[in-house]
């Protein structure tokens, strides 16, 4: 008996539930037949523009429409993206107002609203008469790729040269007034964790808003090898046109280098020299680099200075 009410109950708070839905939908069903005036802003996107030109950004204008709620609803669903108005320069007469400074009839955007909204034309009114874009002179240049890279190593491990993009260079365009102001792109960070052998991989170019190019990825190689700490011992020279005696006159020269190229080098690939700017006014002469192998890394050399005496 008690399971019989239980089971009633149940049903007539389950019909309640279908009623209330059912409500609710005739509602809002309702509601969104209704006609609505509201401002809301749009996004001009400008295509099929002269070959030879650019338009900078997108414009924006805010229209008053008269329309459904359910175009309405239909509008906001969309994203931001999804809600640009795209008018051809092609199809429509534009007019030069300054330097890089056009505008359009506001009547022609008004239509393409409308078309966009699937409403009548007579029921979208912009704020402004006219609509106004930049559009610059399209010029190009040249530049170099550089890639940009966030890396940790297994300990002894590092870079072997700089990363190396395929293309190493890029043709960017842009406005004829910004196009000076780029010498050089870098790729997207290429983010790679305790790393020990080499690295093949592409990457997206990095572009500022406003310049466009060719292409928009690259090939980037990365070589990696392991790396060893070595010391040679050389002599520390003299100018020709001195007479010294140098204590000491020798320098011992910490260095890392990788292991492929450890046994070409030798002391034969390092020379120090004394540095004499200055030297009537020091009882010391700094000790100076004046030769080694671009391809190790100096850590240090003993002595940084050494004492001298002027032989007559």
């Amino acid at each position: 008996m008690a399971k019989d009410e239980q089971n009633q109950s149940l049903r007539r708070f389950s019909g309640m539930v279908i009623f209330i839905l059912i409500a609710t939908l005739l509602w809002l069903i309702i509601k969104l037949s209704d006609t609505y005036t509201v401002t809301s802003p749009f996004a001009i996107h400008f295509v099929e523009v002269p070959a030879d030109h650019l338009v900078m950004n997108d414009s924006k204008v805010s229209a008053t429409m008269t329309t459904t709620g359910f175009k309405l609803l239909n509008y906001y669903f969309k994203t931001k993206s999804n809600r640009k108005i795209e008018i051809s320069l092609k199809e429509v007469k534009y007019r030069k107002f300054d330097t890089n400074r056009y505008s359009i009839n506001g009547r022609f955007v008004e239509e393409k609203i409308a078309e966009f909204m699937s409403t009548n034309p007579n029921d979208v009114k912009l704020t402004d008469e006219n609509v106004y874009f930049s559009m610059s002179t399209l010029a190009s240049k040249r530049v170099k790729i550089v890639p940009k890279t966030n890396i940790t190593f297994e300990k002894q491990y590092n870079f072997y040269g700089e990363p190396v993009a395929t293309p190493d260079s890029i043709t960017v365009y842009g406005s004829a007034d910004n196009i000076n102001n780029i010498n050089e792109v870098h790729t997207e960070t290429i983010n790679r964790k305790n790393v020990h052998q080499n690295i093949n991989t592409s990457a997206k170019i990095d572009l500022a808003e406003g310049f466009y190019a060719d292409f928009d990825h690259v090939d980037i190689s990365i070589s990696v090898e392991k790396f060893t700490e070595a010391e040679v011992v050389v002599p520390i020279g003299i100018p020709e046109n001195l007479k010294l005696h140098l204590y000491p006159n020798k320098a011992s020269i910490r260095y890392i280098v990788a292991m492929k190229d450890y046994a070409i080098i030798n002391s034969l690939s390092f020379k120090a020299e004394i540095d004499t700017t200055n030297m009537f006014f020091n009882d010391f002469l700094p000790v100076k680099l004046v030769l080694y192998p671009n391809n190790t890394q100096i850590i240090k050399v003993d002595p940084k200075e050494v004492e001298y005496i002027i032989i007559q």
